[in-house]
């Protein structure tokens, strides 16, 4: 399982460097589903998706289930179009092998 989106709320304090708009329903979601963070902590990159005029916050975010934290291979914030946030971007290992190039996969 997979769940991502634009939440317009945080989970933790160091999520947003301003105003807190915490949720207690997307915290039960996480920790009931057994969810995990994909962003690392340990990262000089806060990963904050929103910046106004004085505040960060880290409003879009990636959560999945433990066996696929483990195939996580990287996570980066990109700056994008049309949008005032930044895109999450993540980088999973999967079993399957790489297709050929040429006639198939497109």
């Amino acid at each position: 399982m997979l769940l991502a989106g634009d939440f317009n709320c945080i989970f933790e304090t160091n999520d947003s460097t301003g105003q807190k708009h915490f949720s207690r329903a997307l915290a039960s979601i996480v920790n009931e589903l057994d969810l995990h963070d994909v962003w690392d902590a340990t990262s000089t990159n806060k990963g904050y998706t929103y910046y106004a005029s004085k505040t960060a916050s880290r409003l879009d975010r990636i959560y999945v289930m433990k066996h696929l934290q483990t195939r996580k291979t990287g996570v980066k914030t990109i700056a994008t179009a049309f949008t005032d946030h930044f895109a999450v971007v993540l980088r999973l290992t999967i079993d399957a092998p790489l297709p050929l190039r040429g006639k198939g996969y497109w």
